[in-house]
């Protein structure tokens, strides 16, 4: 009797724990299905986030070398740099541009000679100028700075400098990047002539509404002054024909402007397109004058005139 109970409860609990496997299996099935649609997931967002962290990684050995090229090749003191280095990813963080990027041209202005704040408002100022659109920021911090050292940082900021090629995009057709590194050509001769940056600008921004480029542009300026600085004996012996000369000239230019000296001389030249080609008888000097004093002249004193207000152009356009 107690055999037979045993029977029928063993059987009993077979038929339990059948259905209790069924059950049971197919809950591991589910959960199975459920695993590995979670690791299909996973697949998909580990290998973006894998490539993100190595970029970031690759981000962060790259600013050090950079960082590490200003204490060993320009001399900076590690405690500066390392000061510097912290403002740099600050501003990176705030103008949002790659602290790479921002390492990169803080190479660039401590290479040429600035330090301390100055050196961190320039980079300020080129960062601003690159995220709003003037081009790469070492490329701004190399013109900014070249225009400093050419005018004097106490005649020309590093807001001012930005502030001038910010605006001559502005008002010309010009191309950012191009102009950025384009202007350094002739602001050498520009500054010891006593043409501010301000009206560099605004002959580049006068000369691209033609359709000069940028490089061609600081080319005939660049010629221009030349020209008047240093005329031949011809272009000398005309001057002094029409009651000019280079120093009286150069003394206008420093007085007066610029453009100024320009519609002085336009004044003489009228009808007499043979007195203009000797003054300015090299080829890109005499076309710079005619495209600046031609037909478009009117379009050049409203440039010349805009381009004399451009104080704080580069936070504005940033804001």
């Amino acid at each position: 009797m107690a055999d037979s109970k045993l029977r029928v409860q063993l059987i009993g609990d077979a038929s339990r724990l059948t259905t209790s496997l069924n059950r049971a299996s197919s809950k591991l099935k589910k959960f199975g299905q459920s695993a590995k649609a979670v690791g299909a997931s996973m697949q998909r967002f580990a290998l973006p986030l894998a490539i993100a962290g190595g970029v970031a990684i690759k981000m962060g050995v790259d600013f050090d070398k950079s960082m590490t090229k200003i204490k060993s090749l320009v001399g900076v003191a590690g405690d500066a740099v390392d000061k510097m280095g912290k403002q740099a990813r600050q501003m990176a963080i705030e103008t949002g541009v790659s602290s790479t990027k921002a390492a990169d041209a803080l190479f660039f202005i401590t290479s040429a000679g600035l330090r301390g704040e100055e050196a961190m408002d320039v980079l300020n100022a080129s960062l601003k100028a690159s995220a709003v659109g003037l081009g790469d920021v070492a490329q701004v911090a190399d013109a900014a700075t070249s225009a400093m050292n050419a005018y004097g940082s106490d005649a020309l900021s590093a807001s001012g400098a930005t502030d001038v090629l910010v605006a001559a995009v502005r008002e010309g057709k010009l191309s950012s990047e191009e102009l950025a590194s384009s202007i350094g050509q002739v602001i050498p001769i520009a500054s010891n002539m006593g043409v501010t940056f301000n009206e560099v600008g605004a002959t580049l921004a006068a000369m691209s509404r033609t359709g000069t480029n940028a490089a061609t542009a600081a080319m005939q300026l660049k010629n221009i002054l030349m020209m008047l600085l240093k005329p031949t004996k011809e272009g000398a012996d005309t001057l002094a024909e029409m009651g000019l000369s280079s120093e009286m000239l150069q003394k206008k230019i420093k007085d007066e402007g610029l453009l100024s000296t320009l519609e002085l001389l336009k004044v003489h030249f009228e009808h007499n397109s043979d007195a203009q080609a000797k003054v300015f008888g090299n080829t890109r000097a005499l076309m710079g004058v005619m495209d600046l004093l031609g037909k478009g002249i009117d379009s050049t004193r409203v440039i010349f005139k805009n381009m004399n207000n451009v104080q704080g152009d580069t936070q504005k356009a940033f804001d």
